[in-house]
């Protein structure tokens, strides 16, 4: 434990944060993030929890003292990540946090400096090592793996304390490719920065930019046309179908079924194909602008992305049924990689991962935003908490979304795309959508049109603490199977 944590701490909004932690009834509060910012004119560093209040929805605490602060990871483990983050961005100390460790700031980066506070400039760096944590006894090797990898995938390192092929322990390590995103959003107009938003994570790039155009209207209170809704709507759930199609064809790929995988790769390039025909942009970038859109779906376009969107879930359930009713694929997703309830829960994980275990969360139907708001949504929930049941619910998910495509294609009335909104001198707010891989959040505060923060909570940084859970007591042999079940992305977590 870092020394700096024995300190007092002072009172505020993490005492109130952690109070409503702790009330169970009627059901759990849940902590959906906490982050800091510099507040203008004082230049004072402040820390905000966002909690998750049963019948009231989200709720923003702040802290008014830059610390040392309470921790919340002894009330909610899900704090921990945060807690850490915070430390390096802002030098905040939480304290009772039983692990201060670095985070995002890698080994090169001195100790004294937090880059939300002191800026980004070019500095000497120094040579430290990271006290990884230590599993001891007889016969306990480690197995290090990245944080280089075969592929294209991003950098992320795993260590793994084994026992023969039985995984004891697993370390992560990541930020390796740490962007700076949050620090670039300072000062940017604000019709500027879903563009900055687009590029945190590539496959969920439409999710990221609707996340942060909706903060910055509820900000400016402005109202977004309903055609402009729906056509957002349908954005998200195409992304949403493309990532579970993709995801259910990698996984079958994993246990070498291979044609399937093939087909599912097939499918996802047919809707990209369909988007980009309908929209100009495969993934629809430089779509979603705060007001609303910037491309209109004509009738022509709505008819032919309705024959894609059909053809594509149809063609998807008799791939998935396939794969699912192989016994060969059978034995290697049941029982692999198992996330308990319980630490599903102590760690608020979302999304997918948080579904296959039996939490019935999805923000589409607690916080209905956009053309959501009546809709009636159907929400896979299933117990197990292994590979099989995550790919079950993103096999279900897939035609829920296509569902709410033709409901949306069905609805569009002619009417204006988007709405001019008057800026105003100072604004804050925040906006969450359930992106492909759960809850994505965006928090921001400025004045006169320019950002002065924009924090961005990823469903993969809220995620990522829970695999090493659900990977102990497999072979490692498994680990690429679970990981690729959960699915997490390493560039939205180094945002």
């Amino acid at each position: 434990m870092s020394t700096t944590a024995q300190q007092t701490p002072k009172l505020g909004g993490a005492i109130e944060a952690a109070r409503l932690l702790q009330v169970r009834q009627p059901r759990p509060a849940r902590l959906v993030c906490l982050f800091g910012s510099v507040d203008h004119p004082q230049k004072k560093a402040v820390v905000r929890y966002i909690i998750d209040v049963p019948g009231e929805g989200y709720r923003v605490l702040t802290e008014g003292e830059a610390g040392p602060l309470p921790s919340l990871t002894a009330v909610t483990p899900a704090a921990a990540w945060y807690e850490r983050e915070l430390h390096d961005q802002y030098g905040i100390v939480s304290a009772g946090n039983p692990d201060l460790r670095p985070l995002m700031l890698h080994e090169n980066w001195p100790r004294d400096f937090h880059p939300m506070v002191h800026g980004a400039e070019p500095m000497a760096g120094v040579r430290e090592s990271y006290p990884f944590l230590k599993v001891e006894g007889e016969g306990v090797a480690e197995v290090a793996v990245g944080p280089v990898h075969a592929g294209v995938i991003e950098p992320g390192h795993f260590r793994f304390s084994v026992m023969g092929d039985n995984v004891l322990f697993l370390e992560l390590r990541h930020f390796y490719t740490h962007k700076g995103t949050e620090k670039l959003f300072h000062n940017t107009p604000i019709m500027n920065g879903a563009i900055i938003a687009e590029s945190v994570s590539g496959d969920n790039c439409f999710a990221h930019a609707v996340a942060y155009c909706q903060a910055v209207e509820e900000a400016h209170g402005a109202q977004v046309p309903r055609r402009a809704q729906l056509i957002r709507l349908i954005g998200l759930e195409l992304e949403r179908m493309m990532a579970h199609i993709a995801d259910v064809g990698a996984l079958s790929g994993d246990v070498a079924f291979v044609v399937p995988a093939a087909y599912c790769s097939r499918i996802k390039e047919d809707l990209l194909q369909a988007g980009a025909r309908v929209m100009g942009t495969r993934y629809w970038r430089g779509i979603a602008v705060p007001g609303g859109v910037t491309r209109d779906i004509n009738p022509a376009a709505a008819e032919a992305l309705r024959q894609a969107v059909e053809q594509a879930a149809d063609e998807f359930a008799r791939m998935a049924n396939i794969i699912l009713e192989r016994p060969s694929v059978q034995s290697r997703f049941e029982t692999a990689g198992v996330l308990e309830h319980r630490i599903a829960a102590d760690l608020a994980v979302v999304g997918i991962a948080a579904r296959a275990s039996d939490i019935n969360m999805d923000v589409r139907r607690e916080h209905p935003y956009g053309a959501y708001h009546g809709l009636t949504l159907e929400v896979p929930v299933l117990h197990y908490g292994d590979v099989l049941a995550r790919a079950r619910v993103r096999i279900a998910e897939v035609a829920v979304s296509a569902r709410l495509i033709m409901d949306a294609l069905d609805q569009l009335q002619p009417g204006p795309i988007s709405a001019e909104f008057r800026q105003a001198t100072v604004f804050e707010g925040f906006s969450a959508v359930e992106s492909p891989r759960g809850e994505l959040l965006y928090w921001v505060k400025g004045e006169s049109g320019s950002l002065a923060r924009c924090y961005i909570k990823s469903p993969s940084f809220q995620n990522w603490p829970a695999l090493p859970h659900a990977v102990a007591g497999n072979v490692i042999a498994d680990f690429p199977l679970i990981n690729k079940s959960f699915n997490l992305s390493y560039s939205g977590c180094d945002r």
